[in-house]
């Protein structure tokens, strides 16, 4: 019965495609998320949201100008609800069109994605018995332990010659395959070590249920050592050299990994990319390992050490380009073009050793800041130095950095504002693994986000997500076991031989392209257009493979996107504090008690702050606690100087100009040495009198400054709730 679901699957697809005009995120938003749905080939000018649970409307806007979308012949209109941001479970309405997939608000929404999204490279790992406890019904028996794999002439030396053994155990299976390679693995375990390096405080919290869960190490470590340790075994201890993959000579059938192994598995060759990608992860690696000295101790150093033998080994070798040799045919991940490895690896080894011999070798000023893929990881060494700028030594470009992130972000973002899908997708990016650029895009917006905190950055990767989980042409969602309709029938060995009717959840396949590859070897695609191009049936290996590489980005942008839109400041919200945050009188023993709650919020949370109340351009309470300068001072001047020039409370005036992708150091006719846009200053407003002060508190970051003031004038006047 399990063979003939895949052309039922390809049946129902089409069908969905047909009668579906709004194509929406299939999980949901956080509250303050940019919130877009599309419509297609619609007359209708409006839309409503609505309560999933009882049909009541909650919402209804304008649909935007209808626009035709090349990549998928469509006229689509965009339905903008980002201003709904109470929590609940809703579904669109458009006339004409049956109503959306239901889909959530909520904080957090993406938490079970990303764990899922993490636990299926467990769910790929060789060398283990994945036993029911931590796997449930994907539970299967151990394969491809790698006790004895052998040295393919390609990769044969004096110390190592042809047809002798090595151990080379644990690693992730690369795809749909068995076979595991170095160059892949690199950039897929470096974006899980970099999503963790950016926000540990997410992951410090996550239990995947994994044999190594509790030990003292987050999760998503844990995961990543499976494939490191791996990763350490295909490096020849002798030179420094590291091979290139281990595989079988031709690939496995369709069968679970415990019954693959009659075929014998070989080192093959090593290669320059491989070196260089090895170099770059471990060392990335051997800082985020530092912390863990008493979980594996001496692993951080012996880390930095295989690194720096790799370099030196691509050095001495820098153009051993990898093709397959004769007798193999399995993946080859050859690439000829090495200066983006060779900047990345630099970039890596520069930031963990502060050796300034390395950022000089990376030749930063020739290093364009690109999307990343296995073949392209400039990207990677602009991500890792915006990341530790503030550590950097003192020969970095810091101006340099920023402008790589900033660039590459405001090209993205211009796309995505131009694209009627609202995708920073071009008609190019539709090629092999197209969900996985649209994702490494997302995860490069995120940087600038990050760096500077334009709105419009954060906005766009949103939709990148989006496009993934179901506002697409196809009204698929992309993500095994997640959505209203996902992927049935992945291109993956033991999805397809372990006799389950679900695929392993948490796969990323890899989405729509027109080259269908395939095509020989599967039924009709149900259309050939790049963005929808897209089959679900196990025959694809074009369309509806899953790998590695892909399902990296899916977990750093989940992630990043349920921390980072928490952080999302809504203007209209920070305009409803100034106009209830307002007194029906004040007089200085208002002044003095307010001051003194605010010091008595900030001793409870263990603050120290310098708190000022001004009325009437006199000075009624000031107070500074322990440790504060008269930078303090400073700072308290100019935070109320640009309140009392704009009538609106700092914080205001920094998302303003953040979000309109201003620069907040550089307010245009205002000198920062007296006017700064950082959180902490606030209007004090009386009731048919206006403005007659401010109260300002610094010494914490701007936004918590300000969250300080708040808390103070709503403990006065007895808010409860804004």
């Amino acid at each position: 019965m399990k063979r003939i679901v895949p052309l039922l699957g390809l049946l129902i697809g089409v069908q969905a495609t047909a009668a579906t005009a709004i194509h929406v995120n299939q999980l949901g938003f956080a509250p303050q998320a940019d919130k877009l749905a599309v419509v297609t080939d619609s007359t209708a000018t409006s839309f409503e949201v609505l309560r999933a649970d009882n049909g009541q409307s909650v919402y209804r806007g304008e649909l935007g100008a209808a626009a035709a979308w090349k990549a998928s012949a469509e006229t689509v209109k965009l339905a903008d609800f980002s201003t709904l941001t109470a929590p609940g479970e809703y579904r669109i309405k458009v006339d004409g069109a049956a109503p959306s997939d239901r889909f959530v608000i909520g904080a957090d929404t993406y938490r079970k994605l990303n764990a899922a999204a993490l636990k299926a490279y467990y769910m790929n790992r060789a060398g283990i018995a994945l036993e029911t406890r931590y796997a449930g019904v994907y539970a299967r028996p151990a394969g491809h332990m790698d006790d004895k794999v052998l040295v393919h002439a390609s990769a044969a030396s004096k110390d190592r010659p042809e047809g002798s053994t090595i151990t080379s155990a644990k690693g992730w299976y690369d795809a749909g395959d068995y076979n595991e390679y170095v160059v892949n693995s690199g950039i897929s375990t470096y974006t899980l070590l970099a999503a963790f390096e950016h926000f540990p405080a997410y992951y410090a919290k996550q239990n995947l249920n994994l044999p190594e869960s509790g030990n003292g190490l987050p999760d998503i470590l844990n995961e990543a050592l499976w494939n490191l340790d791996w990763m350490l075994t295909m490096q020849d201890p002798h030179d420094g050299g590291v091979y290139h993959k281990l595989t079988n000579k031709t690939f496995d059938a369709m069968v679970m990994p415990d019954q693959a192994m009659k075929a014998p598995r070989y080192v093959v060759q090593k290669s320059t990319a491989a070196a260089l990608d090895f170099a770059a992860t471990m060392a990335a690696a051997s800082r985020v390992f530092k912390a863990y000295e008493q979980q594996r101790p001496g692993l951080s150093a012996r880390m930095l050490a295989a690194a720096e033998a790799a370099w030196t080994w691509a050095a001495a070798h820098p153009t051993a380009t990898f093709r397959n040799p004769p007798d193999v045919r399995t993946g080859e991940y050859g690439d000829q073009h090495l200066d983006d490895e060779f900047a990345w690896a630099a970039a890596e080894l520069y930031i963990s050793t502060r050796n300034d011999d390395y950022y000089r070798a990376m030749k930063a000023e020739q290093t364009p800041a690109t999307v990343p893929n296995w073949g392209d990881v400039n990207g990677l060494a602009w991500m890792s130095l915006a990341h530790h700028r503030a550590r950097l030594t003192p020969l970095a470009d810091r101006k340099l950095i920023a402008s790589r992130i900033d660039g590459l972000a405001a090209a993205l973002a211009s796309t995505w504002k131009s694209s009627p899908y609202r995708v920073a997708m071009k008609d190019k990016d539709f090629v092999w693994g197209s969900n996985a650029v649209v994702l490494n895009q997302s995860m490069m917006l995120l940087q600038g986000y990050r760096l500077n905190g334009k709105v419009e950055y954060l906005d766009a990767a949103q939709s990148g997500l989006d496009y993934v989980l179901g506002r697409n042409a196809t009204t698929y969602s992309f993500v095994t076991g997640f959505g209203a309709r996902p992927p049935l029938h992945p291109h993956h060995r033991p999805s397809q031989a372990d006799k389950i009717d679900a695929p392993v959840p948490g796969f990323l396949v890899g989405g729509p392209q027109a080259g269908q590859q395939d095509q020989a070897d599967c039924p009709p695609y149900p259309a050939k257009l790049p963005a929808t191009s897209y089959l679900d049936n196990v025959c694809s290996y074009a369309s509806n493979e899953v790998a590695i590489n892909w399902n990296a980005p899916l977990v750093y942008v989940s992630g990043a996107l349920d921390e980072l839109s928490k952080q999302k400041v809504d203007l209209a919200v920070l305009l409803r504090q100034e106009q209830l945050l307002q007194f029906d009188s004040f007089d200085n023993e208002t002044a003095l008690a307010l001051g003194l709650k605010a010091v008595e919020l900030a001793r409870a949370a263990g603050q120290k702050v310098a708190v000022n109340v001004t009325r009437d351009g006199l000075v009624q309470f000031y107070h500074g606690m322990q440790g504060m300068t008269a930078d303090h001072d400073n700072w308290i001047r100019r935070k109320s100087n640009l309140v009392n020039r704009t009538g609106h409370s700092s914080f205001y005036i920094h998302n303003e100009v953040k979000n309109a992708g201003g620069d907040i150091d550089a307010l245009p006719g205002l000198d920062a040495r007296d006017f700064a846009a950082q959180g902490g200053s606030f209007p004090l407003v009386v009731k048919g009198k206006g403005r007659i002060g401010t109260i300002t508190v610094t010494g914490l970051p701007g936004s918590d400054d300000h969250a300080l003031v708040v808390a103070t004038l709503k403990a006065y006047l007895k808010i409860a709730d804004l």
